[in-house]
Protein backbone atom coordinates (compact mmCIF):
# COMPACT_ATOMS: atom_id res chain seq x y z
CA UNK A 1 0.00 0.00 0.00
CA UNK A 2 1.20 3.44 -0.77
CA UNK A 3 -0.07 7.00 -0.58
CA UNK A 4 0.66 10.52 -0.13
CA UNK A 5 -0.52 12.22 3.33
CA UNK A 6 0.31 14.79 5.13
CA UNK A 7 -1.13 15.19 8.83
CA UNK A 8 -0.77 18.27 10.90
CA UNK A 9 0.28 16.59 14.30
CA UNK A 10 2.16 14.08 14.20
CA UNK A 11 3.21 13.26 17.80
CA UNK A 12 5.73 10.51 19.40
CA UNK A 13 4.42 10.05 22.76
CA UNK A 14 7.29 8.85 24.69
CA UNK A 15 6.17 7.83 28.36
CA UNK A 16 9.34 7.62 30.23
CA UNK A 17 7.88 5.02 32.88
CA UNK A 18 8.31 1.08 34.34
CA UNK A 19 12.43 1.97 33.88
CA UNK A 20 11.52 1.51 29.89
CA UNK A 21 14.50 3.22 27.32
CA UNK A 22 12.69 6.75 27.70
CA UNK A 23 13.07 6.58 31.76
CA UNK A 24 16.69 5.76 31.68
CA UNK A 25 17.43 7.70 28.90
CA UNK A 26 20.08 10.67 29.01
CA UNK A 27 19.87 14.10 27.89
CA UNK A 28 22.27 13.35 24.41
CA UNK A 29 20.65 10.22 24.30
CA UNK A 30 17.01 11.55 24.07
CA UNK A 31 18.33 13.68 21.34
CA UNK A 32 19.90 11.97 19.45
CA UNK A 33 16.75 10.05 19.17
CA UNK A 34 14.76 12.94 19.38
CA UNK A 35 16.82 14.79 16.30
CA UNK A 36 16.14 11.44 14.03
CA UNK A 37 12.26 11.25 14.72
CA UNK A 38 11.75 14.85 13.75
CA UNK A 39 14.10 13.93 10.51
CA UNK A 40 11.31 11.24 10.13
CA UNK A 41 8.86 13.29 10.17
CA UNK A 42 7.62 13.50 13.94
CA UNK A 43 6.93 17.71 14.94
CA UNK A 44 5.25 16.88 18.30
CA UNK A 45 6.82 15.23 21.50
CA UNK A 46 4.41 13.76 24.97
CA UNK A 47 5.29 12.73 27.87
CA UNK A 48 3.62 11.63 30.72
CA UNK A 49 4.70 12.52 34.44
CA UNK A 50 4.02 8.67 36.24
CA UNK A 51 4.07 8.26 40.00
CA UNK A 52 4.21 4.78 40.38
CA UNK A 53 6.58 4.04 43.41
CA UNK A 54 7.11 7.82 43.80
CA UNK A 55 6.76 10.27 46.54
CA UNK A 56 5.20 13.86 46.73
CA UNK A 57 8.23 16.22 45.19
CA UNK A 58 7.85 18.45 48.36
CA UNK A 59 9.31 15.95 50.80
CA UNK A 60 12.00 15.88 49.16
CA UNK A 61 15.55 15.76 51.23
CA UNK A 62 18.91 15.56 49.91
CA UNK A 63 19.19 12.31 52.63
CA UNK A 64 16.08 10.85 52.55
CA UNK A 65 17.19 7.77 50.07
CA UNK A 66 13.60 6.83 49.48
CA UNK A 67 13.09 9.63 47.42
CA UNK A 68 15.93 10.65 45.01
CA UNK A 69 14.08 8.39 42.51
CA UNK A 70 11.70 11.13 42.54
CA UNK A 71 13.99 13.96 41.89
CA UNK A 72 16.06 12.13 39.81
CA UNK A 73 13.65 10.85 37.23
CA UNK A 74 11.46 14.17 37.28
CA UNK A 75 15.12 15.91 36.18
CA UNK A 76 15.20 13.66 33.42
CA UNK A 77 12.03 14.09 32.25
CA UNK A 78 12.62 17.76 32.49
CA UNK A 79 15.74 17.25 30.16
CA UNK A 80 13.78 15.96 27.84
CA UNK A 81 11.08 18.19 27.29
CA UNK A 82 14.24 21.02 27.28
CA UNK A 83 15.95 18.55 24.87
CA UNK A 84 12.52 18.23 22.36
CA UNK A 85 11.78 22.24 22.15
CA UNK A 86 15.54 23.03 21.44
CA UNK A 87 14.52 20.32 18.47
CA UNK A 88 12.05 22.56 17.80
CA UNK A 89 9.09 19.60 18.71
CA UNK A 90 5.64 21.30 20.03
CA UNK A 91 5.12 20.10 23.77
CA UNK A 92 2.60 17.53 25.04
CA UNK A 93 2.05 16.37 28.97
CA UNK A 94 -0.80 13.20 29.23
CA UNK A 95 -2.37 13.35 32.55
CA UNK A 96 -4.35 10.77 34.09
CA UNK A 97 -6.07 13.20 36.91
CA UNK A 98 -6.66 10.82 39.61
CA UNK A 99 -3.56 8.43 39.87
CA UNK A 100 -1.46 10.39 42.63
CA UNK A 101 1.89 9.87 44.71
CA UNK A 102 2.53 6.65 46.44
CA UNK A 103 2.96 8.46 49.74
CA UNK A 104 -0.76 10.41 49.26
CA UNK A 105 -2.42 6.66 49.03
CA UNK A 106 -0.76 5.31 51.89
CA UNK A 107 -2.50 4.36 55.34
CA UNK A 108 -0.30 5.98 56.92
CA UNK A 109 -1.50 9.83 55.14
CA UNK A 110 -4.80 8.48 54.70
CA UNK A 111 -5.21 7.18 58.09
CA UNK A 112 -8.28 9.27 59.60
CA UNK A 113 -10.43 9.29 56.44
CA UNK A 114 -8.88 6.62 54.06
CA UNK A 115 -12.47 4.89 52.92
CA UNK A 116 -13.75 8.29 51.91
CA UNK A 117 -10.61 9.66 49.63
CA UNK A 118 -9.46 6.66 48.36
CA UNK A 119 -10.78 5.88 45.30
CA UNK A 120 -13.10 2.59 43.88
CA UNK A 121 -11.48 0.27 41.68
CA UNK A 122 -13.69 -1.86 39.57
CA UNK A 123 -12.57 -3.87 36.31
CA UNK A 124 -9.18 -4.39 34.66
CA UNK A 125 -9.70 -0.47 33.13
CA UNK A 126 -9.35 1.28 37.09
CA UNK A 127 -6.14 0.75 38.41
CA UNK A 128 -2.94 2.77 39.71
CA UNK A 129 -2.64 4.93 42.89
CA UNK A 130 -5.83 6.57 43.33
CA UNK A 131 -7.97 8.76 45.29
CA UNK A 132 -11.32 9.81 44.82
CA UNK A 133 -12.17 13.19 42.42
CA UNK A 134 -15.54 13.45 44.78
CA UNK A 135 -13.79 13.69 47.91
CA UNK A 136 -12.86 17.49 48.74
CA UNK A 137 -9.89 16.30 49.82
CA UNK A 138 -8.67 14.52 47.69
CA UNK A 139 -9.78 16.64 45.00
CA UNK A 140 -7.89 19.26 46.91
CA UNK A 141 -4.47 17.00 46.29
CA UNK A 142 -4.88 16.12 42.55
CA UNK A 143 -5.19 20.04 41.77
CA UNK A 144 -2.30 21.01 44.68
CA UNK A 145 -0.03 17.94 42.33
CA UNK A 146 -0.72 19.22 39.15
CA UNK A 147 -0.15 23.30 40.32
CA UNK A 148 3.06 22.32 41.35
CA UNK A 149 3.78 20.34 38.55
CA UNK A 150 2.69 22.86 36.09
CA UNK A 151 4.82 25.54 37.67
CA UNK A 152 8.01 23.17 37.58
CA UNK A 153 7.43 22.94 34.08
CA UNK A 154 6.97 27.09 33.48
CA UNK A 155 9.96 27.67 35.59
CA UNK A 156 12.47 25.21 33.92
CA UNK A 157 11.44 27.20 30.80
CA UNK A 158 9.55 24.23 29.65
CA UNK A 159 6.35 25.39 27.51
CA UNK A 160 3.16 23.22 27.17
CA UNK A 161 1.54 23.41 23.90
CA UNK A 162 -0.93 20.94 24.94
CA UNK A 163 -2.00 18.85 27.73
CA UNK A 164 -3.94 15.43 27.21
CA UNK A 165 -6.03 13.72 29.41
CA UNK A 166 -6.66 10.03 30.02
CA UNK A 167 -9.36 8.22 32.01
CA UNK A 168 -8.05 4.68 32.22
CA UNK A 169 -5.36 2.75 32.49
CA UNK A 170 -3.99 4.60 35.94
CA UNK A 171 -7.25 6.20 36.32
CA UNK A 172 -10.84 6.00 37.53
CA UNK A 173 -13.09 5.44 40.22
CA UNK A 174 -16.04 3.60 40.52
CA UNK A 175 -17.60 5.01 43.79
CA UNK A 176 -21.12 6.23 43.42
CA UNK A 177 -20.72 9.79 43.74
CA UNK A 178 -18.08 9.29 40.29
CA UNK A 179 -20.46 6.95 38.60
CA UNK A 180 -20.29 7.65 35.44
CA UNK A 181 -16.76 8.16 35.76
CA UNK A 182 -16.43 9.60 32.27
CA UNK A 183 -17.95 12.80 33.13
CA UNK A 184 -16.64 12.93 36.71
CA UNK A 185 -13.47 12.62 34.94
CA UNK A 186 -14.56 15.39 32.49
CA UNK A 187 -15.46 17.56 35.24
CA UNK A 188 -11.85 17.36 36.32
CA UNK A 189 -9.79 17.86 33.64
CA UNK A 190 -11.97 20.94 32.99
CA UNK A 191 -10.50 22.03 36.27
CA UNK A 192 -6.92 21.13 35.66
CA UNK A 193 -7.00 22.69 32.54
CA UNK A 194 -7.69 25.81 33.63
CA UNK A 195 -4.76 25.29 36.57
CA UNK A 196 -2.33 24.81 33.27
CA UNK A 197 -3.63 27.42 31.37
CA UNK A 198 -2.18 30.11 34.06
CA UNK A 199 1.05 29.02 33.61
CA UNK A 200 0.59 28.00 29.59
CA UNK A 201 -1.57 30.90 27.83
CA UNK A 202 -3.34 29.20 24.70
CA UNK A 203 -2.40 25.70 25.81
CA UNK A 204 -4.83 22.98 23.96
CA UNK A 205 -7.09 20.39 25.17
CA UNK A 206 -6.86 17.10 24.01
CA UNK A 207 -8.31 13.50 25.03
CA UNK A 208 -6.35 10.19 24.60
CA UNK A 209 -9.38 7.41 24.78
CA UNK A 210 -7.39 4.66 25.87
CA UNK A 211 -9.96 2.10 26.31
CA UNK A 212 -12.77 4.30 26.03
CA UNK A 213 -15.96 2.61 24.79
CA UNK A 214 -19.04 4.08 23.04
CA UNK A 215 -20.82 4.58 26.05
CA UNK A 216 -18.00 7.13 26.82
CA UNK A 217 -18.12 8.61 23.69
CA UNK A 218 -21.92 9.23 24.12
CA UNK A 219 -21.19 10.91 27.13
CA UNK A 220 -18.51 12.97 27.08
CA UNK A 221 -19.35 14.58 23.94
CA UNK A 222 -22.87 15.66 25.45
CA UNK A 223 -21.03 16.95 28.65
CA UNK A 224 -18.45 18.83 26.85
CA UNK A 225 -20.99 20.49 24.04
CA UNK A 226 -22.79 21.65 27.51
CA UNK A 227 -19.98 22.89 29.75
CA UNK A 228 -17.12 23.35 27.06
CA UNK A 229 -17.96 23.48 24.02
CA UNK A 230 -15.81 24.09 21.23
CA UNK A 231 -12.48 23.67 23.93
CA UNK A 232 -11.82 20.22 22.94
CA UNK A 233 -9.02 20.61 19.73
CA UNK A 234 -9.16 16.87 19.09
CA UNK A 235 -9.17 13.11 20.84
CA UNK A 236 -6.98 10.44 20.06
CA UNK A 237 -9.05 7.40 19.01
CA UNK A 238 -8.10 3.93 20.47
CA UNK A 239 -7.43 0.85 18.14
CA UNK A 240 -7.43 -2.05 19.42
CA UNK A 241 -4.45 -5.08 18.67
CA UNK A 242 -4.30 -6.78 15.22
CA UNK A 243 -6.47 -3.48 14.03
CA UNK A 244 -5.87 -0.74 11.78
CA UNK A 245 -9.15 1.78 12.73
CA UNK A 246 -11.21 2.81 15.71
CA UNK A 247 -13.94 0.97 16.22
CA UNK A 248 -15.34 2.41 19.48
CA UNK A 249 -17.02 5.92 18.68
CA UNK A 250 -20.53 6.26 17.35
CA UNK A 251 -21.04 8.64 14.34
CA UNK A 252 -21.04 11.94 15.22
CA UNK A 253 -20.44 11.63 18.44
CA UNK A 254 -17.20 13.86 19.07
CA UNK A 255 -17.84 16.71 20.63
CA UNK A 256 -17.76 20.24 18.21
CA UNK A 257 -15.52 21.40 16.55
CA UNK A 258 -13.73 18.43 17.57
CA UNK A 259 -10.83 16.74 15.28
CA UNK A 260 -10.28 13.29 15.27
CA UNK A 261 -6.88 12.05 15.75
CA UNK A 262 -5.96 8.11 16.76
CA UNK A 263 -3.39 6.81 18.97
CA UNK A 264 -1.10 4.49 17.51
CA UNK A 265 0.82 1.46 19.12
CA UNK A 266 3.90 1.39 17.04
CA UNK A 267 5.45 -1.22 19.70
CA UNK A 268 4.23 -4.51 17.85
CA UNK A 269 4.91 -5.88 14.48
CA UNK A 270 1.96 -6.48 11.84
CA UNK A 271 0.43 -9.06 14.00
CA UNK A 272 -0.08 -9.12 17.86
CA UNK A 273 -0.42 -13.18 17.96
CA UNK A 274 3.50 -13.24 16.67
CA UNK A 275 3.90 -11.81 20.35
CA UNK A 276 6.63 -9.48 18.86
CA UNK A 277 5.70 -6.91 21.07
CA UNK A 278 7.56 -4.46 22.85
CA UNK A 279 10.85 -5.11 22.55
CA UNK A 280 11.17 -8.54 24.30
CA UNK A 281 12.20 -9.79 20.86
CA UNK A 282 14.47 -6.88 19.85
CA UNK A 283 13.05 -4.66 16.51
CA UNK A 284 9.44 -4.76 15.99
CA UNK A 285 8.56 -3.79 12.26
CA UNK A 286 4.59 -2.95 11.23
CA UNK A 287 5.36 -2.18 7.46
CA UNK A 288 1.38 -3.52 6.49
CA UNK A 289 -0.51 -2.27 9.57
CA UNK A 290 1.03 1.30 9.92
CA UNK A 291 -0.09 2.61 6.43
CA UNK A 292 -3.42 0.93 6.66
CA UNK A 293 -4.40 2.86 9.31
CA UNK A 294 -2.92 6.37 7.98
CA UNK A 295 -5.38 5.50 5.12
CA UNK A 296 -8.61 5.34 7.01
CA UNK A 297 -7.02 8.25 9.05
CA UNK A 298 -6.87 10.46 5.78
CA UNK A 299 -10.46 9.30 4.86
CA UNK A 300 -11.97 10.81 7.94
CA UNK A 301 -9.73 13.76 7.53
CA UNK A 302 -8.37 13.08 10.12
CA UNK A 303 -5.88 15.35 12.52
CA UNK A 304 -3.11 13.69 13.11
CA UNK A 305 -1.99 10.85 15.49
CA UNK A 306 -0.20 10.05 18.71
CA UNK A 307 2.41 7.57 18.42
CA UNK A 308 2.45 5.33 21.56
CA UNK A 309 6.05 4.27 21.63
CA UNK A 310 8.04 2.45 25.18
CA UNK A 311 11.81 2.48 23.62
CA UNK A 312 13.94 2.64 20.91
CA UNK A 313 12.79 -1.22 19.71
CA UNK A 314 9.87 0.49 17.48
CA UNK A 315 12.63 2.43 15.36
CA UNK A 316 11.68 1.26 12.40
CA UNK A 317 7.75 1.84 13.18
CA UNK A 318 9.17 5.42 13.60
CA UNK A 319 10.44 5.35 10.22
CA UNK A 320 7.67 4.09 8.68
CA UNK A 321 4.92 6.14 10.95
CA UNK A 322 7.23 9.16 10.53
CA UNK A 323 7.93 9.17 6.82
CA UNK A 324 4.43 8.28 5.57
CA UNK A 325 2.16 11.04 7.81
CA UNK A 326 4.83 13.87 7.11
CA UNK A 327 4.23 13.35 3.52
CA UNK A 328 8.59 13.08 2.65
CA UNK A 329 7.67 9.44 1.41
CA UNK A 330 5.20 7.93 -0.53
CA UNK A 331 5.27 4.07 0.50
CA UNK A 332 6.83 1.69 3.12
CA UNK A 333 9.91 0.45 0.54
CA UNK A 334 10.82 3.71 0.23
CA UNK A 335 11.14 4.45 3.56
CA UNK A 336 12.94 1.21 4.01
CA UNK A 337 15.36 1.67 1.38
CA UNK A 338 16.09 5.16 2.99
CA UNK A 339 16.35 3.76 6.42
CA UNK A 340 18.97 1.62 4.86
CA UNK A 341 21.49 4.10 3.41
CA UNK A 342 20.88 6.47 6.52
CA UNK A 343 21.76 4.02 9.23
CA UNK A 344 23.42 0.65 7.32
CA UNK A 345 25.00 2.80 4.44
CA UNK A 346 24.04 0.84 1.65
CA UNK A 347 24.66 1.27 -1.89
CA UNK A 348 23.69 -0.69 -5.13
CA UNK A 349 21.36 -4.06 -4.46
CA UNK A 350 21.74 -3.66 -1.17
CA UNK A 351 19.32 -0.92 -0.56
CA UNK A 352 16.76 -3.04 -1.66
CA UNK A 353 18.14 -5.84 0.03
CA UNK A 354 18.00 -4.27 3.20
CA UNK A 355 14.65 -3.05 2.73
CA UNK A 356 13.32 -6.42 2.26
CA UNK A 357 15.10 -8.31 4.42
CA UNK A 358 13.46 -5.48 7.07
CA UNK A 359 10.33 -5.76 5.94
CA UNK A 360 9.97 -9.16 6.07
CA UNK A 361 9.81 -9.09 10.09
CA UNK A 362 6.13 -8.00 9.80
CA UNK A 363 5.17 -11.19 10.00
CA UNK A 364 7.94 -12.74 12.49
CA UNK A 365 6.46 -16.30 11.85
CA UNK A 366 6.88 -16.70 8.49
CA UNK A 367 10.12 -15.43 8.14
CA UNK A 368 12.61 -18.46 6.15
CA UNK A 369 15.11 -18.07 9.24
CA UNK A 370 18.10 -19.65 7.05
CA UNK A 371 17.37 -17.41 4.49
CA UNK A 372 17.36 -14.28 6.56
CA UNK A 373 20.45 -15.55 8.28
CA UNK A 374 22.26 -16.08 4.86
CA UNK A 375 21.17 -12.64 3.70
CA UNK A 376 22.15 -11.13 7.10
CA UNK A 377 25.50 -11.95 7.16
CA UNK A 378 26.01 -10.75 3.74
CA UNK A 379 24.56 -7.42 4.46
CA UNK A 380 25.55 -6.83 8.02
CA UNK A 381 29.40 -7.43 6.77
CA UNK A 382 29.03 -4.17 5.13
CA UNK A 383 27.24 -2.12 7.51
CA UNK A 384 28.21 0.31 10.27
CA UNK A 385 28.44 -2.03 14.04
CA UNK A 386 25.53 0.65 15.76
CA UNK A 387 22.97 -0.49 18.15
CA UNK A 388 20.83 -0.33 15.16
CA UNK A 389 22.59 -3.53 13.60
CA UNK A 390 23.19 -5.19 16.59
CA UNK A 391 19.77 -5.12 17.83
CA UNK A 392 18.50 -7.13 14.43
CA UNK A 393 21.46 -9.26 15.03
CA UNK A 394 19.67 -9.98 18.60
CA UNK A 395 16.32 -10.54 16.88
CA UNK A 396 18.05 -12.94 14.59
CA UNK A 397 20.05 -14.94 17.21
CA UNK A 398 16.70 -15.05 19.59
CA UNK A 399 14.48 -16.24 16.67
CA UNK A 400 17.04 -18.84 15.49
CA UNK A 401 17.41 -20.11 19.09
CA UNK A 402 13.63 -19.97 19.82
CA UNK A 403 13.11 -22.35 16.57
CA UNK A 404 15.66 -24.91 17.80
CA UNK A 405 13.74 -25.24 21.13
CA UNK A 406 9.92 -25.29 20.03
CA UNK A 407 11.01 -28.79 18.15
CA UNK A 408 12.65 -30.13 21.13
CA UNK A 409 11.43 -33.45 22.01
CA UNK A 410 12.86 -33.90 25.75
CA UNK A 411 15.51 -31.91 28.04
CA UNK A 412 19.09 -33.18 27.11
CA UNK A 413 22.06 -31.10 28.46
CA UNK A 414 22.60 -29.84 24.98
CA UNK A 415 19.12 -28.42 25.26
CA UNK A 416 19.28 -26.85 28.37
CA UNK A 417 22.99 -25.38 27.16
CA UNK A 418 20.62 -24.00 24.44
CA UNK A 419 18.44 -22.72 27.10
CA UNK A 420 20.86 -20.84 29.33
CA UNK A 421 22.42 -19.29 25.43
CA UNK A 422 19.08 -17.71 24.82
CA UNK A 423 18.47 -16.01 27.91
CA UNK A 424 22.03 -14.76 28.00
CA UNK A 425 20.91 -13.34 24.50
CA UNK A 426 17.89 -12.01 25.71
CA UNK A 427 20.01 -10.34 28.89
CA UNK A 428 22.23 -8.98 26.51
CA UNK A 429 19.68 -7.45 24.07
CA UNK A 430 18.29 -5.90 27.27
CA UNK A 431 21.55 -4.54 29.24
CA UNK A 432 23.90 -3.96 26.13
CA UNK A 433 22.30 -2.74 23.42
CA UNK A 434 18.87 -1.14 25.28
CA UNK A 435 20.84 -0.40 28.56
CA UNK A 436 17.46 -1.65 30.37
CA UNK A 437 16.60 -2.15 34.10
CA UNK A 438 15.83 -5.22 35.45
CA UNK A 439 11.83 -2.83 36.52
CA UNK A 440 11.33 -2.71 32.54
CA UNK A 441 12.01 -6.82 32.19
CA UNK A 442 9.11 -7.19 34.86
CA UNK A 443 6.59 -4.94 33.58
CA UNK A 444 6.74 -6.11 29.65
CA UNK A 445 7.24 -9.79 30.09
CA UNK A 446 3.93 -9.92 32.22
CA UNK A 447 2.15 -8.59 29.41
CA UNK A 448 3.98 -10.45 26.67
CA UNK A 449 4.70 -13.69 28.36
CA UNK A 450 7.42 -16.13 28.09
CA UNK A 451 8.08 -18.87 24.92
CA UNK A 452 5.61 -21.74 25.13
CA UNK A 453 9.21 -23.88 25.58
CA UNK A 454 10.20 -21.48 28.71
CA UNK A 455 6.83 -22.17 30.52
CA UNK A 456 6.99 -25.74 30.43
CA UNK A 457 10.73 -26.03 31.42
CA UNK A 458 9.50 -23.53 34.50
CA UNK A 459 6.83 -25.69 35.14
CA UNK A 460 9.00 -29.03 35.18
CA UNK A 461 10.93 -27.90 38.07
CA UNK A 462 10.42 -27.50 41.47
CA UNK A 463 13.53 -24.67 42.57
CA UNK A 464 12.60 -21.72 43.88
CA UNK A 465 13.93 -20.01 40.93
CA UNK A 466 11.72 -21.36 38.42
CA UNK A 467 14.81 -23.31 36.38
CA UNK A 468 16.74 -25.84 36.38
CA UNK A 469 19.63 -26.23 38.79
CA UNK A 470 22.39 -25.33 35.95
CA UNK A 471 20.60 -22.52 34.69
CA UNK A 472 19.46 -20.63 38.31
Amino acid sequence: MSGTYSFPHRELYAPGHFGNWYEVAGRFEMRDVLAEAKWWGFNWYGDWFDTVNLTEKPHLSPVASHCWLTKALWENKKAHFQEARRLGFKLDLLVTPNHVYVDQVSKETMAKDLPERRAEKRGIRFFGQLVCPSNPKARSIILKNYGELFRELAESSIRLDAVTYAAYDFGGCACRKCNPWIMTFAELCKEIHGVAAEYFPGVKMRFCCWWWNPKDHNLFAEWADKHMPGEVESMALWIKYDEDKPGSVPPGRLPEECREAYFIHIGYSDNRADNDVYGQWGPVVAPSRIPRTLETLKSVHGEGFMAYSEGVFDDVNKAILGGLSSGRFSSVQEVLEEYARRYFEAEGRAVREWAEWIRQWGEPSMVNLGKARRAFNLLASKAPDTWRLKHFASKMRLFELNRLLEEKRAWTPRLLTMVETFLREREALRRKIYGLPPLEEQVFKAIVGEPRWLRELIAATTLPTGLPGKLA
